[in-house]
Order: structure tokens, then C-alpha cells, then sequence
């Protein structure tokens, strides 16, 4: 392969490249397969995960309302970690979902994440995120009822919350400055990022598509992901939730959504109709209490799949060629004829995800396409012993993870390269040390949040069957 600049110039055998550019320098990779780097379609820059920072697994809902236990990291710094990590597993681009640390500044929140994406030199889709209702609970429910029934320790953490995103008109003011100050950036594109139904309200859910038809930008969104919010869906859109956006207009412009395990049969026929992207979280789901997404059944019915981590995925780590094997296992028919699942799996991984991401120009090794691209070593996952019939790219999906990554390259820069992870070890560092500040809100705050993620599972189970 020849790579001019940012792109991918040639492809082809090695005696005829070298002739083609006799005076280019070379990097000769050993045993090693070259795929297009790896797009990891959905998460929210969280470098360390739940697990590490003092709330593991639970339903989603109660989940969310322990983070309020806790105090808020540096974005920068998570962040950074977040993308040097996806790097060494051999992603190339990114989709950064809504995420908001409620410091009371979400644009520093947001200027600290895309400038860790720029540090690292990771391709990143950067959504700027909204939400103005169901912070606590969903509606239609009524919330002062909820917090009524709280102690007055609660009802007083809850009290201290600050915003954690601007005002429709100056999310809206935010998204025209930063389109202006970044407009030709290199690897950072914007989209908004509405955080989900249950939490926009249909005004914002009308103003934000307009804008983003306006400016070509993508809207990317959480949707039906827990069992909750299924419920709270049926109430608020009758006519089906995603009827309700096409209404609002929201798919007047290029659209991807995260999660999707709860939808019906009508959703996923409306979203094949709309052209929504839908980003598989396997992990997520399953550890969120969630259930395994239906990718099977989507593929069946011809919805195009992306695959994300979530920053919560199965094995607790980016290792994104084990997610994605997850996400194969899921999406294998059953009945009839050979899964094809390496191919599929591919494709989840790369040109699917560059869908989900609004950027066509990756996602593929073809030339004119952006030098986004992974080298894999094949010693380890070869073994002992690896029959000659077996396809390699079989072999790669079927037993390959993220440290058989050999080298990592973004818009024709090689980003990572296995034993040279000095800045991997900073980040780490930098990142453990903003958490381990942002830890210490006190005693009282903690307890109050454990009331509330307990009242929240009670309140969240009411109609299930």
C-alpha cells in the first residue's frame, strides 16, 4: 500500500508499488494483516470504566443516579485515555455520544474531550450533547412526586445538581461557533448529539434537526435501550417513537442511534424505511441488565449495524475486536447456510460504522480513501498450528484481540505502535489521578445516591411483567 499525505495513494502487489514509488520510505510489517481501522461507533470518551470508578453494573437507571455519588474527573484527562486506549486496540475513528460530567460548563467539558481526541490523533465524531427533561425520572411521570417521597438528604443532593448541558439557544449558539472554528479539521467532524426521546422534548427534538439539516451535520441518540424507557416510549409516542421524530424532521438529515435491544417489530420497519443507523452495544446491554441486541434479526430484516463499546463492554477494557466478535456471535442466522460472519463482522466494525458516524471517507482500504488503517500480527492468533484452507480474515475475527494490534494509523499517521505506549502509561496516569480527586463529595452525598438509584429501581419496575 502507498499512502500520499492523508490518503491511500495505491494498493497493490509488493513489486509493483515499490516500482510505482522507487524513492518512498518504507515500513515493512512481518507477518501481519492490514485491515481498515477499526470504527468504534458509540461511547462517551470514558477512559476509565465503572468498575473502576466505584459503581458497577446495574440497570441502567439506577446506574445512571449513582454517578450523583461522585464527583466530577477532568474531561481532558478521561478522555485522553479513552482514545489512546481505542488506538492500541486498532481504532482509527470514533463517535463521542452526549456525555456531560455536570461541572455547570458543559462547553469547557466539551472543548477539554475534543481536545483530547486532537492530542491523541484519534478521528472523532464529536456530538454536542442535549437533553431538557427526565433527568430524574421519565415522563410523562410526575417528578415532584418521586422526590417527595425522598429523604431530605436526597431531595438536598439532588438540590445541588448543576445543568449538565446548555440551553437549546445556546446549544445551538455553541454548535455555529465550534462548526466555524473547526470547519476542515483534519480528523474532528461535529454532529449533535440529543441524548434520547425520553429526554428531549419535541421543541428541541424540531429546532435541533432544522439546524442540522441547515448545516449537513448528523444527529446521533440513545434509543430504546432499557425497559424503562420502552415503557416511557409507548406512552409518550403512541404513533411509535420513531414516527414521532420523522415528524419533528429529524430525518431530513443522516441519523445513527446507540442501543436499540427494546425495539418492536414496527421500530426496526421504521427504522429500515428512515434509513437510521443503529449501533450495536452488546457489552453495554447485557451488563446494564438490558438484554443481548437482535442483530440477527435486524441484518435479517435489513438494518444497517454499526458496533460501539460504550465504554462498557464485556471484557471492561476498549479491546474492540472482542466486542465486535460478540457482536458476530449475535448477528449469526439461524437455519440455513453458512454465517458469512467474518465478512459481516468487518463490515460492522468498519463501513457500517463509518455510516454511523457521518464520515464516508474511512471505513475502507481503497484508494482516495483517508490512510485510516490496522496492522494485525498473525503469530499469535496462528498458534501452533493454522491450517493452510483457513481465510486469515476468519481467523483475525474468530481469535484475534486487541493486543495482536501491531500498528496503528489515523489519517496517515501512525498513531500507536505496540512497545512504544509511553503515551498511554501518561494518560493513565493523569486520568487516575482526576478521578481519584473527583472521589472524595463526602459520606452524606454517597448515601443519598444509593437511596436514589433504590427508589429509581423500585419506580422503574412498576408494570413490568
Amino acid at each position: 500500500m502507498a499512502i500520499s499525505g492523508a490518503a491511500i495513494k495505491d494498493i497493490g502487489r509488493k513489486v509493483n508499488i515499490v516500482s510505482r514509488f522507487p524513492d518512498a520510505p518504507r515500513r515493512r510489517l512481518a507477518d501481519a494483516l492490514l485491515l481498515p481501522g477499526f470504527v468504534n461507533a458509540h461511547q462517551h470518551g470514558r477512559g476509565l470504566s465503572q468498575i473502576q470508578l466505584g459503581y458497577p453494573d446495574d440497570a441502567l437507571e439506577p446506574w445512571i443516579a449513582r454517578r450523583r455519588g461522585r464527583g466530577s474527573p477532568d474531561s481532558y484527562t478521561l478522555t485522553r485515555l479513552a482514545a489512546e486506549e481505542m488506538l492500541a486496540n486498532g481504532v482509527t475513528s470514533t463517535l463521542h455520544a452526549n456525555y456531560s460530567y455536570s461541572t455547570g460548563d458543559y462547553e469547557a467539558e466539551l472543548r477539554g474531550t475534543i481536545r483530547a481526541y486532537e492530542d491523541a490523533g484519534l478521528r472523532a465524531t464529536v456530538c454536542i450533547g442535549y437533553a431538557d427533561r427526565g433527568g430524574l425520572v421519565y415522563p410523562p411521570e410526575d417528578e415532584r412526586e418521586f422526590r417527595k417521597k425522598l429523604s431530605q438528604e436526597a431531595q438536598q443532593l439532588l438540590a445541588l445538581a448543576r445543568p449538565a448541558y446548555l440551553p437549546l439557544a445556546q446549544t445551538l449558539n455553541l454548535m455555529a461557533r465550534l462548526a466555524a472554528e473547526y470547519s476542515g479539521h483534519p480528523t474532528i467532524t461535529l454532529a449533535y448529539g440529543p441524548a434520547g426521546p425520553q429526554w428531549v422534548s419535541d421543541e428541541a427534538w424540531r429546532a435541533l434537526a432544522k439546524d442540522a439539516a441547515r448545516r449537513g451535520v448528523g444527529l446521533h441518540f440513545h434509543l430504546l435501550e432499557s425497559p424503562a424507557q420502552s415503557r416511557c416510549a409507548r406512552m409518550l409516542y403512541p404513533e411509535g417513537v420513531l414516527s414521532r421524530l420523522e415528524a419533528l424532521g429529524v430525518f431530513k438529515t443522516s441519523t445513527s442511534a446507540a442501543h436499540f435491544v427494546r425495539a418492536t417489530l414496527k421500530d426496526v420497519a421504521d427504522a429500515v424505511r428512515l434509513g437510521l443507523v443503529v449501533v450495536a452495544n452488546p457489552g453495554s446491554n447485557m451488563r446494564l441488565g438490558n438484554g443481548a441486541p437482535a442483530i440477527a434479526d435486524w441484518h435479517r430484516g435489513g438494518l444497517p449495524v454499526a458496533v460501539g463499546t460504550d465504554n462498557c463492554a464485556l471484557q471492561d477494557e476498549e479491546d474492540y475486536l472482542s466486542e465486535l466478535r460478540l457482536a458476530g456471535l449475535l448477528a449469526r442466522f439461524d437455519g440455513a447456510g453458512p454465517p458469512k460472519s467474518a465478512t459481516r463482522m468487518l463490515d460492522m466494525g468498519t463501513s457500517m460504522g463509518a455510516r454511523a458516524i457521518f464520515n464516508p471517507q474511512v471505513g475502507q482500504l481503497e484508494v482516495g480513501m483517508k490512510a485510516d488503517l490496522v496492522a494485525i500480527e498473525l503469530s499469535r492468533l496462528s498458534g501452533s498450528y493454522l491450517d493452510a484452507d483457513t481465510d486469515l480474515l476468519e481467523a483475525v475475527m474468530a481469535r484475534g484481540r486487541g493486543a495482536d494490534v501491531l500498528m496503528t494509523v489515523v489519517d496517515g499517521m501512525v498513531r500507536y505502535q505496540r512497545g512504544a505506549d509511553e503515551r498511554r502509561r501518561e494518560a493513565a496516569i493523569t486520568a487516575a489521578a482526576s478521578a481519584k480527586s473527583a472521589r472524595s463529595v463526602g459520606d452524606a452525598a454517597r448515601r443519598a445516591s444509593e437511596e436514589i438509584a433504590e427508589a429509581l429501581r423500585k419506580h422503574c419496575r412498576r408494570g413490568e411483567v
